[in-house]
Parts: structure tokens; sequence; C-alpha cells
């Protein structure tokens, strides 16, 4: 099995899915229907029901929104865990 680091953990494709899924419901982005990750590329694909939670999410990863696609993709599972929990956990400060 193959694993990511980040900050001095390792995850799993699993493991990693769970954690964005979680960060992403922190958001209020519970649009998603799948989510895939692959440790071995780093490349993550996330389907969406809302084409606003799909822009969101690249917002949040430095991505400009796409008119139509529904689905995110990325090429850096790291580097968007930290941004999403770096606004996830800016936000949850901002509203208490």
């Amino acid at each position: 099995m193959h694993y990511l680091k980040i900050a001095d953990d390792r995850y799993c494709s699993d493991e990693l899915a769970g954690l964005i899924s979680s960060g992403l419901s922190l958001l209020g982005l519970d649009s998603y229907k799948t989510i895939r990750v692959n440790t071995r590329s780093n490349r993550i694909s996330i389907g969406f029901k809302s084409l606003e939670d799909a822009n969101t999410t690249r917002t949040i990863a430095g991505i400009s929104p796409h008119p139509r696609s529904k689905t995110f993709r990325s090429r850096d599972v790291s580097q968007f865990v930290l941004d999403l929990y770096s606004v996830a956990t800016t936000s949850i400060n901002n509203v208490a």
C-alpha cells in the first residue's frame, strides 16, 4: 500500500478521502458524490452534485472556477488537504 506524508503523518487513499470528506463537510460543501484519491500519483478527483460546491473547492485550491464542470481535480492531494484545512480552521475560528 502506498502512503502520502502530510505534516509528518502518513495517510493511505481511504484515510485521505475521509479527511477530505470531513473538511468539506466542515465548510458546508456537502454535495460531493465521490472522492477518489490516488496516493501513487498524488491526484484527487471529487464529483459534486452542485456546480457551486465544485467551484468553491476550486477556489480553495487556487484553481480558476469552471462554468460547467462539477468535477474537481487536483494533481497535489497533499497541498489540497493543507489548503482545505487552512480554510476550514479559519472559518471555524471566525465563527467562534
